[in-house]
């Protein structure tokens, strides 16, 4: 998901016509991101995440740690709002880690709840979530209304309100002006086809937006709520492959039967209006209930392969590439942001939508092939070994030989 925002304009990302191609393999590939894999993968990297929380505290709390569970904990994450920073301003401006440790700070009084209470509170903020979302689409369909209103009244009867609606009804069609948004998407591409001193300002006030107004307006509720929902089946035993195989079937089936059908009939009704900017808020409408439903049938597809045992040459791969997964998440960001940004070989905007494949599964053969063999010698990803010093204020051993101090830390998962 992250190589359209590495490699492409931001207008690109939910309108292909705007750049890169919205026509044969371009548009295949934007339809299925839409309905299989937009918002899900960052559902499932959230939901193992709050997995990860209950599987650290409760280890440590068994071992009689006490207090200095709490100390861990929140070391660890302190530690992770401060990397997701470094990588955010200096590296990539996509940066989630920062959301991850600012979400892992509040929901650690969560980790004593049961199930049934976990489940309860992961609802309600998916309750609230949509409901916020689908307040956006709401408003949006007002504003086309409420401008055209305003625009029958003659200019100098308008009153004040009808002024305001007009401006920003104006500035709404501003938007989708061809001429304007071409403008505004060279100024973007060649921003970042400037050096690394050029490219830090632009990638410092875009991560400074991410990190704090968009923060709190979509980014910790949209992991909040999925981290909640992993600490509930985590507990239940789902994610350990404790169920039926038949249970992941059919979680898998239901999920798909849910989600595919409505998140296809949003996606078209954006595709036949030829993405017009007021018909795009259709996607939104349907994100929240999409990545629900399609994450968590994603998620029964995977544990019923490791439940079968099918697969497991690719299975063990992967496995070793989640052991170093905030090791490869970052690797990933260094060397795309090489192959894209000007201070690199300035391929940002070049390659059309469906070129990006390409440059994904090179560097998913570089994390696969990487992965398993630093592991043959070494315990951990050399930064999940810094994090782990650094969460317990002790160095820790890194060659296989030698024991390790303290849990285990839990590695994020990746997103690909």
């Amino acid at each position: 998901m992250n190589i359209q925002n590495l490699g492409l304009p931001g207008a690109a990302y939910s309108d292909p016509s705007a750049w890169a191609g919205d026509t044969g393999w371009n548009l295949y590939y934007w339809v299925a991101n839409q309905i299989l894999f937009e918002g899900k993968m960052r559902f499932l990297f959230s939901l193992l995440f709050g997995a990860g929380i209950v599987l650290l505290t409760d280890r440590a709390e068994r071992r009689g740690a006490g207090i200095a569970t709490a100390d861990i904990y929140l070391r660890r994450n302190l530690w992770l709002v401060l990397l997701g920073m470094i990588h955010g301003y200096l590296i990539w401006d996509g940066d989630i880690l920062y959301s991850y440790g600012m979400a892992g700070l509040g929901l650690f009084v969560f980790r004593v709840l049961s199930v049934k209470k976990l489940l309860i509170s992961a609802a309600i903020v998916f309750v609230v979530i949509s409901i916020s979302t689908s307040g956006f689409v709401y408003s949006q369909i007002s504003m086309r209304a409420e401008g055209l209103a305003a625009l029958k009244v003659e200019e100098k009867k308008r009153s004040k309100d009808q002024k305001k609606t007009v401006e920003n009804y104006q500035a709404k069609l501003d938007e989708g002006d061809i001429v304007k948004r071409k403008a505004k998407i060279e100024e973007q591409v060649a921003n970042m086809r400037k050096g690394y001193v050029g490219n830090l300002s632009t990638r410092a006030s875009n991560t400074f937006g991410v990190q704090t107004v968009m923060m709190m307006k979509f980014l910790l509720w949209d992991v909040v709520f999925p981290m909640l929902l992993g600490m509930a089946l985590y507990k239940a035993g789902v994610l350990s492959a404790q169920k039926s195989w038949a249970f992941y079937a059919r979680m898998a089936l239901i999920g798909y039967a849910l989600g595919i059908p409505v998140l296809a009939y949003a996606t078209k009704v954006v595709y036949d209006s030829h993405w017009d900017l007021w018909v795009n808020p259709w996607l939104m409408a349907t994100y929240e209930y999409g990545r629900l439903t399609v994450g968590l049938a994603h998620l029964g597809l995977v544990l019923l392969v490791f439940k079968l045992g099918l697969l497991r040459p690719v299975t063990y791969l992967l496995s070793k590439v989640g052991q170093m997964a905030l090791t490869n998440y970052l690797l990933t960001s260094i060397l795309m942001t090489l192959y894209f940004n000007g201070y690199g070989l300035g391929m940002f905007a070049v390659l059309e939508r469906h070129q990006l494949l390409y440059v994904v599964f090179s560097m998913w053969s570089i994390n696969l092939i990487l992965s398993p063999l630093w592991l043959k010698y070494f315990r951990f990803g050399p930064v999940e070994w810094a994090w782990r010093s650094l969460t317990y204020w002790k160095k820790q051993p890194m060659r296989l030989t030698v024991e390790p101090i303290g849990e285990p830390l839990q590695p994020l998962p990746s997103e690909a």
